[in-house]
């Protein structure tokens, strides 16, 4: 690998703490990819492990190390950091366990080296070696900006967007949210006028083990979505009228026929008319 790579197109945007071994395959996803012009931003989130090793062992350019200042923790915080110092306008979710297809950052380049703001979602592939899971994600909801206002349909680890989408919603990840983090920024680039496009592709391999964000945490998400409304001025609603009017037939019979998932996304406030 030559000492003066070429200019990064995009940029992968990877928070870390610990998980240091699953890090290491997500890296070489990235140096996988059809082309050489990407940079991997490795924020570290004030790991016990060796993450500053497993970046250099890599002895690649393009992987940047950066430890999280003193006195600031959390996804939020370290996404923001991360794009503070990416040197491309192109900015893809990739979390420290998931995996990236070869084709991601070309496909991301094409669609974001545009000047107008945009997000972009995709399908994602679930995996898990432990259970022998690999298969599609079920479901996939085209972008609407009535269903996305009170259910987030928008996978994360499928998402990227270029750096005006991130300014229009003002340039921040909210360092208050543990989770969810993401939903509210990617709210505030649907307020802003952001173009919003859901790509029917697989971009990525979404790790849906035991050891996910997403698992284990519903008081904390139910408490984040609560700030999130608040925040966003959303009018108590009911979560099975909003399904059963804006979401794809599938994926409001899926969300409206698991218990677990209904009582997540619910809205406590909401008093049906007797």
């Amino acid at each position: 690998m030559s000492s003066q790579p070429a200019p990064a197109n995009v940029s992968f945007i990877v928070p870390v703490r610990n998980r240091a071994a699953l890090l290491r395959t997500a890296l070489a996803s990235c140096v996988s990819q059809s082309i050489e012009s990407w940079e991997a931003i490795i924020l570290d989130d004030h790991s016990d492990e060796d993450i500053e090793g497993v970046v250099a062992s890599f002895n690649d350019s393009r992987i940047r190390y950066q430890r999280q200042d003193s006195g600031c923790s959390g996804v939020a915080a370290a996404r923001e950091a991360a794009i503070q110092v990416a040197h491309s306008d192109v900015f893809i979710t990739l979390d420290a366990d998931d995996i990236n297809h070869p084709h991601r950052a070309h496909r991301c380049a094409e669609l974001l080296a545009l000047t107008c703001p945009r997000l972009i979602y995709t399908r994602v592939r679930f995996f898990d070696h432990k259970t022998g899971i690999n298969r599609p994600k079920p479901v996939f909801q085209p972008f609407c900006a009535q269903l996305f206002r009170y259910f987030n349909f928008i996978t994360n680890p499928g998402t990227a967007f270029n750096r005006s989408a991130y300014e229009a919603a003002g340039g921040y990840y909210d360092h208050h949210l543990c989770v969810a983090e993401d939903y509210d920024l990617y709210l505030r680039m649907s307020k802003a006028g952001v173009q919003i496009l859901g790509l029917d592709e697989e971009h990525v391999s979404y790790r849906k083990g035991s050891g996910s964000t997403t698992e284990g945490q519903r008081e904390e998400i139910r408490k984040a979505l609560e700030s999130i409304r608040a925040k966003h001025v959303l009018p108590p609603f009911s979560f099975e009228s909003v399904m059963q009017l804006y979401a794809l037939p599938e994926l409001a019979q899926t969300m409206l026929d698991n218990p677990t998932t209904k009582a997540l996304w619910s809205d406590d406030r909401w008093q049906p008319d007797i």
